[in-house]
């Protein structure tokens, strides 16, 4: 069996699976309810969702980590050293993987490039702001944000990173991680910098069939794994994007929305490509469950 330990609120996103095989058993727990269980050496333990929890339930997770541990079950994601985003962004700027930087605002510090825009810490919704191009637009976005109600501890300034794929057209990329696996993943596409979710059918045919190719060969697995080892992430998905043909990192979600069975696209290449990620998926999961790679 495998287990995905979340947070009470987004246990969602796992739910589903252990319909999806035969030879699957998937569950889902909340960390309070695995909090003074035994563990049980059968079962792959795999924790998520640590950008979500507050400081006393993250310190609570990596103490249960530790007990599996020591009771001689597999445990994937530990909590006490799975970085925030923005300790992501710092780490992945100080090992040159990315260009640009990122910033608490309680730092005081202004950014060394500009445009900038804000987001908040521990959410997966969009920025907070527009592109600002100088200290001044920044000041006065910051104020806009804290006078909204977003407290100032979790506000984060980023630098700007991103670069059209064609012209109107941007691309989020992704590759997930299950245990040793890596997997290429499908892409999201967009007319503006914002990629979050994507427009179905909007990128032009010959995009779906790099897509494919993407999904099928995992061009850049190599480089992402280097990246989920210096995160500490055994389990997740990473996003980024091309700059001038360098992959730049945006986040590592270790708890993402896992939807195998998307709504059809108008692009009959993008369903190929749904398809042969659900199977490369799953198959990672049963190794996983097989205690292969952990």
């Amino acid at each position: 069996m495998i287990l995905f330990a979340t947070s009470e609120e987004h246990r969602y996103t796992h739910d589903g699976l252990d319909g999806e095989r035969d030879d699957l058993d998937v569950r889902v727990a909340a960390y309070e309810e695995l909090l003074g269980r035994r563990g049980e050496r059968g079962i792959t333990y795999v924790f998520t969702d640590f950008d979500r929890l507050s400081l006393w339930r993250l310190a609570q997770a990596a103490a249960l980590f530790r007990e599996l541990k020591q009771q001689e079950c597999r445990v994937l994601n530990d909590p006490a050293r799975v970085p925030n985003r923005f300790g992501l962004l710092r780490l992945l700027h100080h090992k040159r993987v990315n260009a640009f930087n990122a910033y608490r605002v309680d730092e005081l510090m202004l950014p060394q490039r500009w445009p900038v825009f804000l987001r908040m810490e521990g959410s997966h919704s969009k920025p907070l702001s527009r592109l600002l191009n100088n200290a001044e637009e920044l000041r006065e976005s910051i104020g806009r944000a804290v006078k909204m109600g977003a407290p100032a501890s979790a506000l984060l300034i980023v630098e700007y990173a991103a670069e059209p794929v064609r012209p109107g057209l941007f691309r989020r990329l992704s590759v997930f991680r299950v245990g040793a696996r890596l997997l290429g993943y499908t892409c999201a596409h967009e007319t503006n910098w914002i990629v979050k979710y994507g427009t179905p059918g909007i990128a032009p045919p010959e995009l779906y069939e790099e897509e494919y190719a993407i999904v099928r060969d995992n061009p850049y697995g190599d480089a992402m794994r280097r990246c989920f080892d210096l995160a500490s992430v055994e389990y997740g998905r990473i996003d980024f994007g091309l700059v001038e043909g360098r992959p730049q990192i945006y986040e590592i979600n270790t708890n993402p929305h896992m939807q195998l069975r998307p709504e059809p696209s108008p692009m009959a290449r993008r369903n190929d490509s749904n398809d042969l990620f659900r199977e490369n998926y799953l198959d990672a999961l049963r190794a996983l469950d097989a205690g292969q790679g952990v």
